[in-house]
């Protein structure tokens, strides 16, 4: 089935999807030949650039791969004249605000004490997830055999085996699997999609502690969280669904993965 490639105007949630990495090919072209003649969607990426949410040190692997060079030939590219109608920016300007954020934002390391307690983790966390819509992962590639790979590099990192069998949740769709790196924590990312309720996300990262813990609910950022621990990992599941359900998700996936 062919993917529609998201046009101009580009709403929030394909900005989010370009930062967070989740555009095809197709899709990252048409976008980056898009922002390197539009002065107003360089500007709006750079503000998300700026934002407190933690993308810099979120996505450390990822905002390495981003072209940062491709933006920068785009900009030598582009005479400094300014933009039509606009005395103020310029869309060398623009983009170079753009660059800038993209190469120097993970040196910044502006969020030193990130894990400086669960609470604080999950609160970076459903700030990330806020952002979610279900356009966001309408578009994301979820081959089983792309699955395999993203679990196989979850389980390289983390050393925890995972299966699409074992994370499978009724009612949602598996979407996919990624490494988070946040300060000195490796965090995995498997998101669903919920037919019903929206994005869904379980989180894992290592714990120090070996001991299971029992599943404790909170709500954060509107979206109801699930956390608990086991034999080494800390796991949070987080999504838009009932208290209940997500609950009963939870359940089911630590008694999956136990």
């Amino acid at each position: 089935m062919t993917r529609e490639v998201p046009s101009a105007p580009y709403s929030d949630e394909t900005l989010v999807a370009y930062l967070d990495n989740q555009l095809s090919e197709p899709q990252r072209a048409k976008f980056e030949a898009q922002l390197a003649q539009d002065d107003v969607l360089a500007q709006r990426l750079a503000q998300m650039l700026r934002s407190n949410l933690p993308f810099h040190d979120a996505f450390g692997a990822m905002l390495q791969q981003a072209p940062v060079g491709k933006l920068q030939a785009a900009l030598d590219a582009i005479p400094d004249v300014p933009a039509a109608g606009s005395r103020r920016f310029s869309r060398r300007a623009l983009l170079a605000a753009s660059v800038s954020f993209l190469a120097v934002g993970l040196l910044a390391g502006r969020y030193s004490t990130l894990f400086e307690s669960d609470d604080n983790w999950r609160a970076r966390v459903a700030d990330y997830m806020s952002l979610y819509t279900a356009q966001t992962l309408a578009d994301v590639y979820d081959s089983a055999g792309q699955q395999k790979i993203q679990l196989a590099r979850v389980q390289n990192t983390l050393g925890i085996a995972l299966s699409p069998a074992a994370l499978a949740v009724q009612g949602a769709d598996l979407k996919d699997a990624r490494m988070l790196h946040y300060d000195d924590y490796d965090i995995a990312q498997i998101t669903y999609l919920d037919l019903r309720y929206g994005p869904m996300a379980l989180c894992i990262t290592r714990s120090e502690h070996r001991d299971t813990t029992a599943q404790q609910s909170e709500i954060r950022r509107g979206m109801n969280v699930v956390y608990w621990r086991n034999a080494g990992y800390n796991f949070m599941l987080i999504g838009h669904s009932p208290a209940p359900a997500l609950a009963a998700y939870a359940a089911a996936l630590q008694a999956n993965l136990a």
